[in-house]
């Protein structure tokens, strides 16, 4: 029987054929981010356990991974307390071989659920349209992994004490294979067939029986998270993740907030503020190669004020005669008649970010500097901050420095689609706000600007 998910030679771009095996190298995530979702004000907390859900995903499941989570929120109990674990890019895991950044994540999550209680594991590409602690509380009659069929895992019910010692962290680090672990599990006779419903690949169950959606068909996914590798096409229930995808911008509903944010941006923020220390380590050079652009931007929008987002110590500015001394505003003589507020919270001159909104934010060598789980909110932040225009300059490429853990300092690196999805994103929420990326590569043939605005072809459709 042929398989209907298959993707099959006719819908892959040439540049899957020439990249088949990316070669991922371990993740740099030490801690795992866990989305809590408490017991909503006004209901009485139930005394079941939390539903603990471990999300098989990477930074370029972004939007996937959003809609994942508010899925989960649109059909939850409100009494009762959630976790949403995000297994991605997890330090000293080699992923040789893996067809995904996620492939055996789902074999360490006994380890990381401390071999106790029960755990979910989803694939990022399904959405949930029941609530998940139906399958979280499922008679598992003995058993320690419930699944639609041994082969098919990618919803699965543990048993973390059960698995505990089958499935071990040691193993998926030593890079063990699937038939490795399903093998272990199938010689304990732990293995038990949950409802297909539970995992509906494509729309196999009519949407009213479908409890947890499954977009497995890898060219027919709607939110298309790697054009240049496949040829997407519209497939089954396309609309309904997009009519999803739609509440959620409604809401203005972002996984972490500045409020919020991971837990990895105190980290990085606190790495940030000790190369501070050193007087030529984010002097802010970066932003005198995009002046020409500022510029266009400044006139094609009448503003008087901007504010630089991540300024660094704002080196390629000057004061401005009669502000005090202690001011955060500068001017520079290539864009004359321009008063420029500084803010870099890892500089604490230029702390303070002000209150209001400018006619215009820019940012350059910011936001590769981030966590990926970040990145969203603090775009939306620049928009929000915004009346006529944003324009933000990303590094696609590694950086010569490193941060004193020894990661690289560009602790974001995506390809240019997908900052252009970023910043569409950001931008459905401040429609009358014109928006410049510029996403900007590094080969061996030199640098490559890729430019992107509001009225490039959307990457959302």
């Amino acid at each position: 029987m042929k398989n209907p998910y298959k993707t099959h030679w006719y819908h892959r771009q040439m540049a899957y054929w020439l990249d088949k095996d990316p070669g991922r190298d371990s993740g740099d995530m030490q801690e795992m981010e866990v989305i809590r979702l408490d017991p909503q004000p006004g209901t009485k907390a139930s005394s079941k356990p939390p539903v603990r859900i471990f999300l098989g995903t990477e930074p370029g499941q972004y939007r996937a991974t959003r809609i994942f989570v508010w899925s989960v929120m649109q059909v939850r109990d409100p009494a009762r307390a959630y976790e949403i674990h995000l297994m991605s890019n997890v330090a000293g895991i080699p992923r040789v071989g893996w067809k995904t950044g996620f492939t055996n994540y789902r074999y360490a999550i006994p380890h990381w659920a401390g071999n106790a209680g029960r755990a979910i594991y989803n694939d990022v590409d399904q959405i949930y349209l029941q609530d998940p602690a139906g399958l979280f509380d499922m008679d598992m009659k003995g058993k320690g992994v419930l699944a639609i069929s041994v082969k098919e895992n990618s919803v699965m019910l543990i048993d973390c004490e059960k698995m505990g010692k089958l499935w071990t962290l040691a193993d998926v680090a030593a890079g063990k294979k699937h038939d490795h672990f399903k093998g272990a599990m199938a010689d304990a006779d732990l293995f038990g067939e949950m409802p297909g419903t539970w995992n509906s690949r494509d729309g196999e169950h009519p949407v009213e029986q479908t409890n947890c959606l499954h977009y497995t068909t890898l060219h027919s996914q709607p939110w298309k998270p790697f054009p240049g590798y496949l040829r997407y096409r519209e497939g089954p229930l396309y609309s309904l993740w997009h009519d999803l995808e739609k509440s959620a911008d409604e809401a203005g509903y972002l996984m972490f907030t500045k409020e919020q944010p991971s837990a990895e941006f105190g980290r990085l923020i606190a790495q940030y503020q000790q190369m501070h220390d050193t007087p030529e380590t984010f002097a802010g050079y970066q932003i005198k190669k995009h002046f020409t652009t500022v510029a266009n931007l400044v006139r094609a929008t009448g503003a008087t004020e901007i504010l630089d987002y991540g300024s660094g110590k704002a080196i390629n500015y000057d004061t401005i005669p009669g502000e005090p001394e202690d001011s955060p505003y500068r001017q520079s003589d290539a864009l004359p008649g321009l008063r420029i507020r500084c803010y870099d919270p890892g500089h604490a001159p230029f702390s303070d970010i002000g209150e209001g909104r400018y006619g215009g934010v820019i940012s350059t060598d910011v936001v590769e500097h981030l966590s990926s789980a970040d990145v969203p909110w603090v775009i939306d932040e620049m928009f929000s901050r915004a009346s006529g225009f944003v324009m933000i300059v990303a590094a696609c490429y590694p950086a010569v420095k490193t941060l004193p853990d020894g990661r690289n300092a560009h602790t974001t690196q995506q390809p240019p689609y997908w900052w252009h999805v970023q910043m569409a994103l950001a931008s459905r929420r401040y429609p009358g706000v014109r928006w410049t990326m510029i996403a900007e590569e590094k080969g061996k043939l030199g640098r490559k600007q890729n430019v992107f605005t509001e009225a490039s072809p959307s990457p959302l459709t």
